[in-house]
Order: structure tokens, then C-alpha cells, then sequence
């Protein structure tokens, strides 16, 4: 007990000195997704917009990796080329650091150069653009001070043509509750060639075959290998058991679907 104590005021006393500095000074002007539909062998350009909104001067790095996610929340930034679809080796910048004054906007230049070669769906990585956040030394005598450092993900997305499967694979379906409201978790791999925004939806029908009406979830977009979770919200939905029809429309003909039982 009295090892446990001395445990315990240890760690008040630690978190008394603990100081956590997080300054969201530097933003993304333009969007974060940068996508571009050309042919083998041609190229584009593009610009990404930075600015610090802080009254004092700050520092930014940009550098290059590949981008991964999964519907299980797990998403990976490895080195530039490590998937099979990326296109990081396609792409120069610059600058690669970028010195920005209080309230200063700046821009940084890409160019994607796409190989002559045969090339089939979409293709994408990522330009890091991270502010650095300079050791403050003058704040704390003692303790431990954590900075974070804020940074954003700007994809850089490459649709070669029309070209590419498009296909996709539902991993679970799920009835759980958010805030006290049925949902439906609906987990959906991307198993095609190219980029997928599928608007999932959902009509069910009560035991007399009446309808309860569609109900639609937002829009999400899904790479070649990735998967995301997608949540439907049955607000209003009367409880009982239910059957319907989950559908993934994908645009155009592109359209999947699966049959569902539900209890609500």
C-alpha cells in the first residue's frame, strides 16, 4: 500500500510539471486531395497552398510517402514506393522546406510525369506537409514539456484514362448503436483497379413488406487494396425485425448490392 502511494504522488507530481504545446499554426488552403485523370505518358501540374496563421515565423517540411488504410481504423504512412499502386516516384516538388512569416502564404509546385508504359486504374501517395515546431526552452525551468507536431496528408490521386476494374467486396455487416440510435456498420473493401466513391444505402422492409424507406450514408472514397467502414444511421426506424437490400452505387452501371436480416 504504502509502494502504491509513493507511486501515485509520483505521478501527480509529474503531471504537474507535464506541458503539452499544440500549435495548429500551418494550413492546407486548397483541399487535400489533388486528382488528376490523364494517359500514360503524359503529365500535369499542381500547386499546394500553406499558410501560417500564427503572429510568429515558422518552419515547414514536405516530403514524400505512400498512403494505406483500413476499415479495422488502422492506416499506414510507409516510404515513398511501397505500394503496388503508387505513384511517389511520378511526382517532384519543391520546395522541400519552406521558411513562412507571421500570416505569410506560400506555395508549393508538383509535377507528376507519368510513365509511358501500360498502365491500368488509379494510382496515388501523398505530399507531407509538417510544420516544425522549434524547441522552447525559455517556458519550463524543469518537468517535461511534449510539443506536437501538426501535419497534413495531401493526396495526390492518378486516374490513367477510363481505364481500370471497378469492383468491391462487402467484409461485414454489423447492427450497433451510436448515441443511442441503430446503426448499420457496413465494412467495404475496394477490390477493383481504380478509385471508388460509393454512396452506400440501405431500403428496408418490416415483416407486412412495407417499406421504411431508403436511407443513404455519406460518400467515401476507397483505393485499390483499401477498405473503409461506412455507418448508417436508422434514425426513426421503429424497432422490430426487418429484411432489405444494402447497396454500393459506385456511378454509372456500377452498382453492388447484398441481402440483410436485421432485429432492431
Amino acid at each position: 500500500m504504502k509502494y502504491f502511494l509513493k507511486r501515485l504522488i509520483f505521478i501527480l507530481s509529474l503531471l504537474v510539471f507535464l506541458s503539452v504545446q499544440s500549435e495548429a499554426t500551418i494550413v492546407v488552403l486548397n483541399g487535400l486531395t489533388h486528382e488528376n485523370q490523364v494517359n500514360a505518358g503524359e503529365s500535369y501540374r499542381g500547386v499546394i497552398q500553406i499558410q501560417n496563421t500564427s503572429d510568429k515565423a515558422r518552419s515547414v517540411k514536405i516530403y514524400q510517402s505512400d498512403y494505406w488504410y483500413s476499415f479495422t481504423g488502422e492506416n499506414r504512412h510507409d516510404s515513398g514506393g511501397t505500394l503496388e499502386r503508387s505513384n511517389s516516384s511520378w511526382i517532384t516538388f519543391n520546395p522541400e522546406y519552406v521558411e513562412l512569416g507571421p500570416n505569410e502564404i506560400s506555395t508549393i509546385n508538383f509535377e507528376v510525369i507519368v510513365p509511358a508504359v501500360q498502365l491500368v486504374g488509379s494510382f496515388w501517395s501523398v505530399l507531407m506537409v509538417e510544420g516544425i515546431t522549434p524547441a522552447d526552452t525559455a517556458r519550463h525551468t524543469r518537468g517535461v514539456t511534449i510539443s506536437t507536431a501538426i501535419r497534413y496528408a495531401v493526396q495526390v490521386v492518378t486516374h490513367i484514362g477510363e481505364t481500370g476494374t471497378r469492383d468491391i467486396k462487402f467484409l461485414s455487416l454489423e447492427l450497433g448503436k451510436q448515441e443511442e440510435i441503430p446503426v448499420i456498420m457496413a465494412a467495404i473493401e475496394n477490390t477493383g483497379e481504380r478509385m471508388l466513391r460509393p454512396e452506400v444505402s440501405v431500403e428496408l422492409f418490416d415483416e407486412e413488406g412495407n417499406s421504411a424507406g431508403i436511407i443513404k450514408a455519406e460518400r467515401r472514397k476507397t483505393f485499390p487494396g483499401t477498405s473503409i467502414m461506412v455507418a448508417i444511421r436508422l434514425e426513426g426506424i421503429r424497432p422490430g425485425k426487418y429484411t432489405g437490400i444494402l447497396v454500393a452505387d459506385c456511378e454509372d452501371e456500377y452498382v453492388f448490392g447484398t441481402n440483410l436480416s436485421i432485429d432492431i
